[in-house]
């Protein structure tokens, strides 16, 4: 393919496609799903839980005024 010579996935790229992958499988099965890894040409990013378990740790937090 002519136009696509010199194209390098990366991993910020796939980095960037997780949401966007996410969204629409969610749409489309009409769950919220979320994805722990994703492999595209090649590349794999893990997504690191611990970030989201924590901030959601901090919503659910009840105060103790």
């Amino acid at each position: 393919m002519k136009g696509l010579e010199g194209f390098k996935m990366t991993e910020e790229k796939v980095r960037k496609l997780m949401p966007i992958v996410e969204s629409i499988w969610s749409r489309k099965y009409s769950v919220d799903l979320k994805l722990n890894n994703l492999t595209v040409g090649g590349v794999t990013v893990i997504k690191d839980r611990t970030k989201e378990i924590s901030n959601d740790n901090m919503w659910n937090k009840k105060s103790d005024i």
